[in-house]
């Protein structure tokens, strides 16, 4: 059935314009950066060589936010990279989040931001079973959001899930995926969030990936932009998601075997997949830097690899036995302009401010809605039954008890194109 799109919504005192950022993502596994083990060296990952590929890939990517593991304990490795690597030469834009090892691990996570774009706002450790998996929130520097009091919210899980194929192992991931989900439900973290980070898992339906993208609480699952479920591991169906490894033939330090895992990934919430909390998902943006869909078993250099610059290649090659991923998003700040009459056959009405009551109607056609309301942290206040809105009639709801601010009105049925639109509360 043809969904009907409503192209404006008139409201009573203003109406609401949109301006739009890119932001891009990038998680990468650095391969112990950093760090000296009996089996990687400073001879066979060299730190000062691995700030040269980096600097390739970073300079060709330009992430706005860069998430990693596998970074060297102790916060010099962490400082390197940002003043080396992010901020060498004329570039001044990166901070970091602190530095975190509960877990006294050789091996940590970290978040790198492009302080222009974003201010970090809160950070916490989510779990610290084998590893501390970090927990940061970001919000978007938008100056006339900012000073109105409303801005984007971006939260980043990044772990490192438990290595190995064994029962144990798989049980160890499980426990550490109902750890974070457990730290995300009972401390309401809702709306714009993405979970990264090297998994280690084989397939989408071991148990800790079911818990991640299946979990009870419906408001807090994560979803795969590609949507590729399914057997990751040593399938060439899988060949364009695969990230590791790197390398065939064999090496001390970088596992080898070509690239037939797919154990780096960025999920996101259905508020960035649907775009309804101010930042929505890139379609076609997601991809493992380096993949070009041609490389089951094989390495990022051979056969030929034309999905990069030559120079990324081969810093993709020699920085670490895993592919970047990245992803892209698109912002929609909403801020609040002059009154305006949008003419349209079918329309969404509602009065903007709201004093104790939202009054909605639908003009000029009949259809079934489902009207929600979300806090700005995305947490959900309420949810209609299903609506079947006749011609010109009013819906009213009441807000007498919400505190004054600004929340999300989303609108959604099976005729009509989802939207998403900020309603003052005086």
């Amino acid at each position: 059935m043809k969904k009907i799109i409503f192209p404006a919504f008139l409201v009573f005192l203003s109406y609401l314009a949109a301006a739009q950022d890119s932001i891009t993502v990038m998680h990468y596994n650095l391969l112990y950066y950093g760090i000296n083990t009996s089996f990687c060296t400073s001879q066979n990952n060299n730190v000062n060589i691995k700030d040269q590929y980096l600097s390739t890939i970073i300079d060709y990517v330009q992430p706005d936010i860069f998430t990693v593991n596998e970074l060297g304990r102790g916060e010099a490795n962490a400082d390197r990279i940002l003043n080396g690597v992010l901020n060498a030469g004329d570039e001044s834009r990166f901070s970091r989040a602190a530095y975190s090892n509960t877990t006294n691990s050789t091996i940590v996570n970290m978040l790198y931001y492009d302080h222009n774009k974003f201010s970090l706002y809160f950070e916490a450790v989510a779990a610290n079973i084998l590893r501390d998996i970090n927990l940061y929130t970001l919000y978007y520097n938008d100056q006339e959001g900012l000073e109105a009091g409303d801005t984007i919210f971006l939260t980043a899980i990044v772990a490192h899930f438990k290595a190995g194929s064994t029962a144990s192992d798989q049980q160890t991931r499980t426990a550490e995926a109902q750890a974070v989900m457990a730290y995300i439900n009972s401390n309401n973290i809702r709306g714009n969030l993405l979970f990264m980070g090297d998994f280690n898992m084989n397939a989408s339906f071991e148990q800790a990936f079911q818990h991640i993208t299946y979990h009870p609480n419906e408001a807090i699952r994560f979803y795969d932009p590609v949507d590729q479920p399914g057997q990751w591991y040593n399938n060439p169906a899988m060949a364009r998601y695969h990230t590791q490894s790197t390398r065939t033939g064999s090496h001390a330090c970088f596992v080898t075997g070509g690239l037939d895992d797919r154990y780096d990934l960025i999920l996101t919430s259905h508020a960035i997949l649907e775009g309804y909390m101010g930042l929505h998902f890139i379609e076609e943006s997601y991809q493992a830097l380096g993949q070009d869909g041609n490389r089951y078993n094989q390495s990022v250099i051979d056969p030929p690899n034309n999905s990069a610059p030559q120079m990324v290649v081969e810093a993709l090659y020699g920085m670490s036995d895993h592919l970047p991923v990245v992803m892209k998003m698109q912002t929609s700040q909403i801020t609040v302009s002059t009154p305006e009459y949008f003419a349209a056959n079918g329309r969404f009405i509602f009065n903007n401010p709201v004093a104790d009551r939202l009054n909605l109607k639908i003009s000029g056609v009949s259809l079934p809605v489902v009207v929600s309301l979300y806090s700005l942290t995305g947490e959900k206040l309420f949810t209609s039954p299903a609506k079947h809105f006749l011609p010109g009639e009013t819906w009213s709801v009441d807000l007498s008890r919400l505190s004054p601010g600004i929340y999300i009105l989303r609108a959604e049925g099976s005729m009509v194109k989802p939207f998403s639109t900020k309603v003052i509360k005086h």
